[in-house]
C-alpha cells in the first residue's frame, strides 16, 4: 500500500525565450478589444461590463509588464488612469475619461499591444488569472459599497 502525498505536480517549462507566443489571431483579437473598449469609454457609451473588461485588461498587462520587466512605468500610468475612472464610477455612476486620461489611455493601448506581441502564452495566462481575481474582488467591493 502506498502512502498518499499531497505533492503538487510541477510541470517543467522551457526557458521564457523558448515558450510559445500568442498567435496572430490572438494578437488581432486583443488589439480589437483594447481599441473597442477605449472607444466605448471615450464616447460615453460604455457599459459596466466594458469598464470591468478594460480594468481587467489593464491589470493583466500591468502584471505582464512586471513579470517581463518591460514597460512597467507606462503600465503604472495606465493603472492610475483606470483607478481614477473606477473611483469616478463609484462616486458618480458615470464611465468616462477626462481629456488627459484619454490621451494616456490611447498610449496605453499601444503599450498593451506591444506587450502582447512579446509575451509568451504561459506568462499571459498567469497574468490573466491574477487579473481576473483582482477584478472580481474589486467588483464585489464596488457592489457592496453601492448596496
Amino acid at each position: 500500500m502506498r502512502k498518499a502525498t499531497r505533492r503538487r505536480v510541477i510541470v517543467p517549462l522551457p526557458p521564457r525565450g523558448l515558450r510559445p507566443k500568442l498567435d496572430h489571431g490572438q494578437l488581432v483579437d486583443l488589439g480589437l478589444a483594447h481599441t473597442a473598449n477605449l472607444d466605448a469609454i471615450a464616447r460615453g457609451g460604455a457599459s459596466v461590463d466594458v469598464l470591468w473588461q478594460t480594468a481587467g485588461g489593464v491589470f493583466t498587462w500591468w502584471r505582464v509588464a512586471q513579470l517581463l520587466g518591460v514597460g512597467e512605468p507606462e503600465m503604472a500610468q495606465q493603472l492610475q488612469v483606470i483607478e481614477h475612472v473606477l473611483q469616478r464610477f463609484r462616486r458618480t455612476g458615470s464611465i468616462g475619461f477626462t481629456g488627459p486620461e484619454y490621451q494616456l489611455a490611447k498610449v496605453g493601448v499601444d503599450v498593451m499591444d506591444q506587450l502582447a506581441a512579446i509575451v509568451d502564452r504561459h506568462t499571459a495566462i498567469v497574468a490573466a488569472e491574477w487579473s481576473e481575481q483582482k477584478v472580481n474582488a474589486l467588483e464585489r467591493n464596488t457592489q457592496r459599497e453601492a448596496a
